[in-house]
């Protein structure tokens, strides 16, 4: 048996037990990084992406004369 606190109350529980709730622990951290790396690249693109876009529509109007 394996004792894990659990918000100040003592819970036992067997080592498989203990090692699947890790693995669940260290799972979730790492879907949550990627999810986070994920969201960081698409903003990255997306931010870029408008700033050509701008430029673009800037280099029309130059170019239109406005």
């Amino acid at each position: 048996m394996t004792p894990r606190d659990v918000h100040g109350v003592v819970v036992f529980q067997t080592v498989q037990e203990d090692a699947r709730l890790s693995i669940m622990e260290y799972s979730s951290v790492s879907v949550f990084l990627i999810g986070l790396l994920l969201g960081i690249v698409y903003l990255e693109k997306w931010s870029s992406s408008r700033q050509t876009e701008a430029e673009m529509e800037v280099d029309l109007l130059e170019e239109a004369g406005i």
